[in-house]
């Protein structure tokens, strides 16, 4: 039920009578002037005696005084009258609102007592004008356009974890352009050969990934490099940890030359075991420097919080297999890019793709890393798309990040 009321005209008032007459109407200036006697056709008819046909007076010798005497009275009156109606005129005139006396007029006129009138009186008093002290009128105040509010500019919060890992601006970097970079010429048979084959690598991804970093947002910077033989190395991320690793505290990527060497020198003269060899180094770099890539544009530090914040072994697991297989993604991002100068074709490509499907958690003491089965997935992807857009494992369904 509506509370409005019916549309339409508003419900009829009071009539209101119509406005007032502002005074009489217009009227003769002056009353009419008097009649001095009796009207014409009376002298016509009586002339100033006796109607004809009635007795004559007796004559006598002081009818003609008589006659002259009445006739100065008349004369004497009329003078009389005249000047009685004159002053009667000029005392009278005032009390007309039509009649405006001369202005050469030297008699003395006494205005009656006015009463207050109960309306205001626009006319000014002569009796303020004159005692009044004259005032200047007050100055004229300057209407000023108020100050519009300028508008608060709010910063906005800053993206959360999930926002880093899952709409990170690295996926929209585009394509990775060729750097034209070649495969080092060192090999592994020495500690030292297999550390200029590492250095040569990460020259040529640190060629690669600028652009893209500078797009992502980030702030590029490269990385150190620390090579050692057998044990484990010391950093200030793990401790002591053997294999290759790398550490966003320090920006390091350490590679365990040890087992490089050992190989090369059991396998290195079978040309396949080469091929194979030569892969595993260039990999390892490149997936080492993905996580370098997560570094410089956040990820690393956002994953890291939502491990801890996991709340389960099994989701901290989960996330840790995202990284790692984004990680690989990354690499083979710059190796499809580089594929040509660096020469990976033929044996060499055979090897890469069976070096990918024989990596995984399958080989290791835990699931952190990913099973053979999706790491092919997506190593294979982002090798032939050489775009990062490819890489976002964070929004990938769990089945494919097993």
């Amino acid at each position: 039920m509506s509370n409005q009321g019916p549309y339409g005209p508003p419900p009829q008032g009071p009539q209101y009578p119509p406005p007032p007459q502002y005074g009489p109407p217009p009227q003769q200036y002056g009353p009419p002037s008097p009649q001095w006697g009796p009207p014409p056709a009376q002298q016509q008819q009586f002339g100033w005696g006796a109607p004809p046909g009635g007795p004559r007076p007796p004559k006598s010798g002081k009818g003609p005084l008589i006659a002259l005497a009445v006739i100065l009275g008349v004369v004497l009156l009329g003078a009389v009258g005249l000047a009685v109606v004159s002053n009667i005129l000029k005392h009278n005139g005032s009390d007309d609102p039509y009649y405006s006396s001369p202005t050469n007029s030297t008699s003395e006129y006494t205005p009656p007592a006015e009463t207050p009138s109960a309306y205001p009186t626009d006319a000014p008093s002569t009796t303020a004008a004159t005692s009044a002290p004259r005032t200047t009128a007050a100055p004229r105040t300057t209407r000023t356009q108020p100050a519009r509010p300028t508008p608060t500019r709010t910063t906005p919060p800053p993206p959360s974890d999930l926002d880093l890992v899952a709409r990170n601006r690295i996926y929209k970097s585009g394509v990775q352009a060729s750097v034209g970079c070649r495969e080092p010429a060192a090999r592994p048979s020495t500690a030292g050969g297999a550390q200029r084959y590492y250095q040569g690598i990460l020259a040529c991804l640190n060629r690669a990934w600028p652009r893209q970093i500078v797009k992502s947002g980030g702030q590029v910077q490269a990385p150190r490099l620390v090579v050692f033989t057998g044990g484990q190395a010391s950093s200030p991320c793990s401790g002591n940890f053997p294999g290759a690793f790398y550490c966003g505290s320090n920006d390091t990527i350490y590679m365990d030359a040890g087992d490089d060497v050992t190989f090369w020198r059991q396998y290195g003269n079978v040309g396949y075991q080469q091929h194979y060899g030569r892969m595993r180094m260039a990999d390892t770099v490149a997936h080492e420097y993905g996580h370098h890539v997560q570094e410089m544009v956040g990820i690393m530090e956002a994953q890291n919080r939502m491990r801890y914040e996991a709340g389960s072994e099994a989701a901290a697991l989960q996330i840790s297999r995202r990284t790692e297989l984004q990680a690989s993604c990354f690499g083979n991002v710059f190796l499809g890019s580089n594929r040509n100068s660096l020469g990976i074709k033929g044996d060499l490509k055979f090897q890469l793709d069976w070096l990918h499907a024989h990596q995984g958690d399958e080989y290791g003491a835990q699931p952190d890393h990913g099973s053979r089965e999706v790491l092919k997935v997506w190593t294979a992807r982002a090798y032939a798309s050489r775009n990062p857009a490819s890489c976002n494992t964070f929004t990938a369904s769990p089945q494919m990040v097993r």
